[in-house]
């Protein structure tokens, strides 16, 4: 007959105690988060500036100005849920980890409305293309020019 080794005898003692509770340090080190976040500021603070001066529709400029705020504030509270709030404070880190998602849920959200603005303008441009590109044929079917249409080519 087999016999079956004693569970106890393979774990230590003081292994089973710190599994026991819940980690009294962060998800990752706080210079690790800090730096991530620093970063990531910095870059989504250059990507905003050149936003402000593109060449852009204004509907898609604003959807994106707004989602960026939003990136601001979610970058720092990210920082700290994985690099400040530990497991074991659990009313704080539950709060921190629920705004954080909360938010990357209407950042994504944002980013939704902005891929539908983006498909409303593309139909916009088209159909704005076609009518001149009928308004072309129709005005060459009349014996109209190119050149008529655009002026002399210099």
């Amino acid at each position: 007959m087999m016999q079956v080794p004693d569970i106890s005898s393979m774990f230590d003692a003081t292994l089973l105690a710190q599994a026991a509770g819940p980690p009294r340090s962060p998800l990752v080190p706080t210079w690790l988060a800090v730096t991530a976040a620093t970063i990531t500021l910095i870059g989504l603070m250059i990507h905003m500036r050149f936003l402000m001066t593109a060449d852009i529709p204004p509907s898609r400029k604003r959807i994106r100005t707004v989602n960026g705020w939003l990136m601001l504030a979610a970058i720092p509270l990210l920082a700290y849920a994985f690099g400040f709030a530990s497991p074991s404070q659990a009313r704080l880190f539950g709060l921190v980890w629920a705004g954080s998602v909360g938010l990357i849920g209407i950042i994504v959200m944002l980013a939704m409305l902005d891929i539908l603005n983006n498909w409303r303008l593309h139909r916009r441009a088209s159909r704005a293309l076609r009518d001149d590109l009928n308004a072309m044929r129709s005005q060459h079917r009349g014996g109209v020019t190119t050149s008529e249409i655009h002026g002399p080519q210099s």
